[in-house]
């Protein structure tokens, strides 16, 4: 089953272009997590169900004004003060055109515990791994030996914006970043870009290679002052 909808939920309306929050009026009761349980009667326009923006469904866009009609998909098994209870997969149309659905249920995940990797606890577990782990000379050879895995190539423009390096213009420099899969930080990648459509870089060459560029802590690394520069550019 679906989780149960409730208060603080995230609605959005296929003609909106804000999402808002669930407001729970019908049940005070019933609640998941410390948030009451949202029930079919919480349909009211600016009460329970409030503007998501402005409606791309109107002409010229002006703000959002709910028109909420009935709940589908709630849990019909069951009730509580204020009807059936709300399920994340409710969804309710609106008199506009739009159809409002959930983008989460209101509900909280579990919290997660984060150690500093710094602390002794960190330390016993990690001697405590090696200690049932049999040391393998060949595996640990073979680690080395591995190149991190390549997962993008971009460099960012001015305005924040990611940019292959196709979009790049020729002796426009830039620092390249390059993406690697995670845990691999202070290892080393080899990256190699070859040139397209016939082309050769400066020198003849079809193809630029880069050894043993660090990978640093985000799990990226970089090339600072990079450019190409082809043939009789």
């Amino acid at each position: 089953m679906s989780e149960y909808a409730t208060k603080g939920a995230i609605l959005m309306c296929t003609g909106g272009s804000a999402p808002s929050k669930l407001q729970v009026t019908s049940n005070s009761l019933l609640s998941v997590q410390g948030n009451l349980v949202a029930t079919i009667s919480d349909k009211i326009s600016n009460m329970n169900i409030m503007p998501f923006g402005a409606c791309s469904l109107k002409p010229f866009s002006p703000p959002c004004v709910p028109a909420p009609i009935m709940w589908t998909g709630f849990l019909p098994s069951v009730e509580i003060p204020g009807g059936n209870p709300l399920l994340k997969t409710s969804t309710i149309q609106c008199a506009c055109g739009g159809m409002i659905r959930f983008q989460n249920s209101g509900q909280m995940e579990p919290a997660k515990v984060v150690l500093n990797p710094m602390t002794p606890q960190i330390d016993a577990l990690k001697r405590a791994a090696q200690d049932a782990t049999p040391f393998c000379e060949e595996c640990e050879k073979l680690k080395k030996q591995k190149k991190p895995k390549i997962l993008n190539i971009y460099w960012i423009d001015e305005s924040g914006e990611p940019q292959s390096i196709d979009q790049l213009i020729p002796k426009q420099e830039v620092t390249l970043c390059i993406d690697v899969e995670d845990g691999v930080v202070g290892k080393t990648v080899d990256l190699i870009i070859e040139a397209s459509d016939g082309k050769k870089f400066k020198g003849g060459k079809t193809k630029l290679e880069y050894k043993s560029i660090l990978i640093e802590d985000d799990n990226t690394a970089y090339i600072d002052n990079f450019s190409i520069e082809y043939e009789n550019n």
